[in-house]
């Protein structure tokens, strides 16, 4: 399902189809195809982990995820590690991005942004902690993001209630971009913090509802306990 040439990773499922280049998570996914509708203009999970570039000490395939073990440096306080884990709903396709940090300090901070930049979009809606959808432009928090894309394809972003940190949202008439901040929490030696964010790409004829029900097993769902 993944496949990894040196430093670039990409995904080639039946309806999905990225790429990632392991070395610049800040670029994101890119080249992104979803249910045959190409989206390239588009960027999504965006990955600033503090550095211009990254050097990869692993990077695998192990099931559905896609797995890169990053060095540590000394510009950094903690040494992240990144899974990328395809998803497949009926109606919907999907990545997990599992952000794990750990350091060898006494203690220590390493903040990771998230950003999703849209353009060309025909309405955004922000699903606050009471579980109603409002438009972007009236939230004042925000559970999950849904992006209408296209007449045929929905855009869906959810990170963990446990993991956000903060978020700041720009929307005009046609683009939005928000960034997300996990992980900003001091950390100690010896243990390891995670951070879950889901993208899916949702088919228009059960974008809300299917929304719903994917929130809330994402919400429900267990920490991962992979390392």
């Amino acid at each position: 399902m993944w496949q990894i040439e040196q430093s670039n990773a990409s995904l080639r499922a039946s309806n999905l189809q990225c790429e990632i280049e392991l070395t610049s998570p800040q670029n994101g996914l890119q080249n992104t195809l979803a249910y045959q509708e190409g989206l390239a203009t588009n960027q999504f999970i965006q990955l600033n982990l503090g550095l211009n570039e990254e050097t990869v000490t692993e990077a695998y395939q192990r099931g559905n995820d896609l797995i890169a073990l990053y060095s540590s440096q000394h510009q950094r306080e903690a040494t992240p590690h990144l899974y990328w884990r395809s998803l497949e709903q009926e109606n919907a396709v999907g990545i997990e991005t599992i952000i794990s940090l750990q350091t060898d300090l006494l203690a220590s901070r390493c903040p990771i942004h998230s950003v999703t930049k849209l353009n060309n979009t025909l309405d955004a809606q922000a699903l606050t902690s009471n579980q109603k959808w409002v438009d972007v432009k009236e939230a004042k928090e925000f559970r999950a993001i849904l992006v209408q894309l296209s007449p045929a394809l929905t855009y869906l972003e959810i990170v963990h209630p446990t993991d956000r940190m903060d978020t700041n949202m720009q929307r005009d008439d046609t683009s939005i971009r928000w960034e997300h901040v996990v992980l900003d929490l001091q950390l100690e030696k010896g243990v390891i913090r995670r951070a879950r964010l889901q993208s899916w790409w949702i088919q228009n004829d059960s974008e809300q509802a299917l929304a719903n029900k994917l929130v809330a097993s994402f919400i429900a769902s267990a920490p991962p306990l992979t390392t």
